[in-house]
């Protein structure tokens, strides 16, 4: 009896198919597509927040198929949560525009003074049309106040094609270091 349950175990172990393997990506900063910025800011720049809508605040990578449809894959997901790596990776490739020590990153104590950088996403990732895109808003708030020193409050970046899962991470990190050649031009 023992052998009959162990095998029927056994049967029903391999006949169920394996999960399909998962595989991870990260967003990289990318370097500036001209020289760094020479004039210091007034105080130094805290990337205090970004902002993600909820249908990419998740693990997988999402793609646009259509106006009304996304595709969630199972298989290409975020190395991190995606907003916390936006988040970083802008404060990366600020860092690399800016004067050295006018950056400083999210979850970092902001001296008395410092400036919040919030960044609103509104869409980010590759469309329907396969090239991605990253829209969405910006502001510096001057230290201690919700009264915007600067901003953008409309911008568009496309990065081109990306088919790939690869492709896509790639595109979305040249998208993120335009928004950062953007903001450091406008400080």
């Amino acid at each position: 009896m023992a052998r009959g349950v162990a095998a029927a175990a056994l049967a029903l172990v391999t006949a169920c198919p394996s999960s399909p393997t998962s595989h991870f990506y990260a967003l990289s900063a990318t370097p500036p597509t001209g020289a760094r910025h020479a004039a210091a800011p007034s105080a130094p720049v805290h990337v205090a927040a970004v902002h993600i809508p909820p249908s990419l605040d998740r693990r997988q990578m999402v793609r646009m198929t259509g106006p009304n449809s996304v595709q969630i894959s199972e298989t290409d997901r975020w190395s991190a949560p995606l907003d916390e790596m936006l988040g970083n990776v802008l404060a990366e490739d600020l860092v690399a525009r800016l004067p050295e020590g006018e950056v400083l990153f999210p979850r970092s104590p902001a001296p008395s003074g410092a400036r919040a950088l919030v960044v609103t996403v509104a869409e980010f990732g590759p469309g329907a049309d396969g090239n991605v895109r990253l829209t969405g808003s910006w502001s510096l708030l001057a230290s201690g106040s919700r009264a915007p020193v600067a901003r953008e409050e409309s911008f568009a970046i496309d990065a081109g094609p990306a088919a790939s899962a690869a492709e896509i991470a790639a595109a979305m990190s040249r998208a993120l270091g335009e928004l950062a050649d953007r903001i450091a031009a406008t400080l």
